[in-house]
């Protein structure tokens, strides 16, 4: 089985092997012969990938989470898990759990669950939250939150035609890409605590240099946004988040990494008031149903 061109994008030669755990035969070279191209989906979308994140806030690591993804012609699977890191995670014990599952009807994407498994400082907090239709749901939480003046507005009474949760939120707008070309949409969210509409902005298409962190470089398309805060945040937060006016949108690259695969994050900037966020993807494993098939 031939691997897929690595003509313009590949992973970094100042990068160890080590850090690939593709294997040769599964993922002979990490990386895409082109960018997206409008109006031409990519042939297959029958895969698993396993992706790695580093997160630094002002050059200090300070989180790591890994995202894995099964996707079908007609359905998908996200799970991801993290936790602080370094002095962070000596000061800052976090660690959590999340996973999603849904529906893909022709780019359409239906949640049906989410789900997620937080520990703060030994405090474990779980949400479970069923997508039923209709702008209906199912929220069970434990503990059970207590009534907080700080909180913004009450859980919503129904949910809007094509809502997500965080993870499917990454699935619907990867499909739109494949669709479009570009980043532009606005997508309603739910997290079973927080609701929100986030606004995907298309910037340009741009070639990431490669850098002593990722594993990826070449091309990729630019794409910011923004979000507006509905209800279920902490109204205190507000103002601890506040940046420079002047300073930049949070901005996300997305590449193909492999023609055969949807296009994923690769790359994220963005300013808070404690400094700037960088996250790298650091690891990478792809395997479509071609290499299943080529294994058998």
């Amino acid at each position: 089985m031939p691997s897929p061109s690595t003509d313009h994008a590949h992973v970094s030669p100042d990068r160890p092997p080590r850090r690939l755990l593709c294997r040769p035969r599964h993922c002979e070279r990490l990386g895409a012969s082109r960018l997206l191209q409008r109006g031409r989906p990519n042939p297959l979308r029958r895969g698993r990938s396993t992706l790695t994140y580093d997160v630094y806030l002002g050059g200090l690591h300070i989180f790591t989470f890994d995202v894995g993804m099964t996707l079908q012609p007609d359905r998908y699977r996200v799970a991801a898990q993290g936790g602080t890191q370094g002095m962070v995670g000596w000061l800052y014990a976090w660690q959590t759990r999340l996973a999603a599952e849904g529906l893909d009807r022709n780019g359409r994407i239906e949640p049906r669950r989410y789900d997620v498994e937080s520990n703060w400082q030994g405090n474990l907090r779980t949400v479970q939250l069923g997508f039923a239709g209709e702008g209906r749901y199912d929220l069970q939480q434990a503990p059970p939150p207590e009534p907080d003046p700080d909180i913004e507005g009450e859980l919503p009474e129904w949910l809007p035609d094509g809502i997500v949760d965080p993870l499917s939120l990454a699935i619907a707008a990867s499909r739109a890409l494949e669709r479009n070309g570009r980043c532009d949409q606005t997508l309603a969210v739910f997290d079973g605590r927080r609701r929100y509409d986030l606004t995907l902005m298309h910037i340009d298409a741009a070639t990431l240099p490669p850098n002593e962190y990722s594993v990826y470089h070449g091309p990729a398309l630019r794409c910011s946004f923004s979000m507006k805060r509905i209800s279920g945040f902490r109204k205190s937060w507000k103002t601890k988040r506040q940046v420079d006016a002047a300073a930049s949108a949070p901005t996300i690259w997305v590449a193909a990494i492999r023609e055969d695969l949807p296009p994923l994050p690769v790359r994220y900037d963005g300013a808070i008031a404690l400094g700037n966020i960088v996250i790298h993807l650091t690891k990478a494993q792809v395997r479509s149903e071609s290499d299943e098939a080529a294994a058998d």
